[in-house]
């Protein structure tokens, strides 16, 4: 049996084209068994079909915004899942940013127009018109991965912030049904550890499919069952290790879960009881309306000041702009791209110009 109101969107940003030293390729193979698991027929249930997997050079900041932009062919009965893993932090502008493979860094910040930017992710998700939608975003830190992937010896390095809880808040009110999962309360960080997937994508994959704390709603894994589980899991795990990280789920007042996948390949299934409370003892916010409502009206306004930055995909693509990107399979002779810090890459010619 399938899942076949689920649709997911993974984004697992092992690599940067601009940034070597903040490369975590452990991210691409958390991407790859959440995939794994969520097309399961055995657990998840999910279709092949409707699981989209971008990583390393099609993690681009192009390809994800298309990635965002099919999810709006959704419909309100859908549920949504969307999973990044990646580094996150502030832009040279002040904004926060999900980096992306072709993002940029200068002194630590993320180069204005080179990422996701927190507006930009508020204008995505508002144009996708399914009633359950469930985030899980994991900024991870590299501070536990092996010597020679390290970014730094620094305390705090490169893209290591978590959601904004203003930014977590803000989503909420980009439609109906929207719960966010963060990796961890936004002053901690996010630790890999020493397993083959970071702390928070094993627990992850764990609850999806179905072992320890996840209860099963009548054949189905709940939104906040898994969150239940998911956050005892990486406490005890990122205890192990000396470390405090304690995953956030973040949902509206009055808003109850839903489901997201089915339980251990379930084929007998009942109604989904949507009666269940928030798990107590655990970092779960409940979030007043009105003031999700004002943060998403505030942060929204910058979507609007987007646009500096062209963006072309294809054969022949051609961008201009502040902050152009080019990319294709095969740009030789087929892509002009002019302006300031651009990159253009292609399996033929890559060419970069910085001034």
């Amino acid at each position: 049996m399938a899942f076949d109101k689920g649709h997911a969107l993974l984004i697992g940003i092992g690599s940067y084209f601009h940034i070597p030293q903040g490369n975590i390729p452990i991210s691409v193979r958390d991407a790859k068994q959440v995939r794994e698991v969520l097309c399961n027929p055995n657990l998840c249930g999910y279709r092949p079909e409707q699981v989209m997997l971008v990583h390393d050079d099609t993690a681009t900041r192009a390809g994800i915004i298309t990635a965002l932009d099919g999810l709006a062919k959704t419909t309100a009965e859908n549920t949504v899942l969307i999973y990044y893993c990646g580094h996150g932090g502030y832009g040279t502008d002040g904004n926060y940013y999900l980096t992306t493979y072709d993002t940029q860094e200068s002194g630590g910040m993320v180069v204005k127009d080179t990422g996701i930017m927190e507006a930009e992710l508020l204008d995505k998700l508002r144009r996708i018109p399914a009633k359950r939608l469930l985030l899980l975003f994991n900024a991870c830190h590299s501070g536990e991965i092996s010597p020679n992937l390290d970014v730094g010896d620094q305390e705090k390095s490169f893209g290591d912030l978590s959601l904004p809880s203003k930014a977590a808040e803000a989503v909420l009110s980009s439609g109906e049904g929207r719960i966010i999962i963060t990796a961890s309360r936004p002053e901690q960080k996010s630790w890999i550890g020493k397993g083959k997937l970071s702390i928070f994508t094993q627990a992850l994959v764990d609850g999806l499919s179905g072992k320890g704390y996840v209860a099963n709603n009548n054949g189905y894994v709940s939104a906040f069952g898994l969150y239940e589980h998911v956050y005892a899991a990486v406490k005890e795990a990122a205890g192990k290790l000396g470390k405090n990280q304690e995953p956030e789920l973040t949902v509206l007042r009055g808003v109850g879960p839903f489901p997201v996948s089915l339980y251990r390949g379930a084929t007998d299934l009942w109604a989904f009881t949507p009666e269940e409370r928030l798990p107590e003892d655990t970092a779960a916010r409940e979030v007043e309306p009105r003031r999700s409502a004002r943060l998403f009206k505030l942060l929204i306004k910058n979507a609007n000041l987007i646009g500096s930055g062209a963006i072309a995909q294809g054969p022949g693509a051609v961008a201009a702009g502040a902050g152009g990107v080019a990319v294709g399979k095969n740009m030789k002779g087929g892509t002009i791209i002019t302006g300031h810090r651009n990159i253009v890459r292609g399996s033929q010619r890559q060419i970069e110009e910085e001034e």
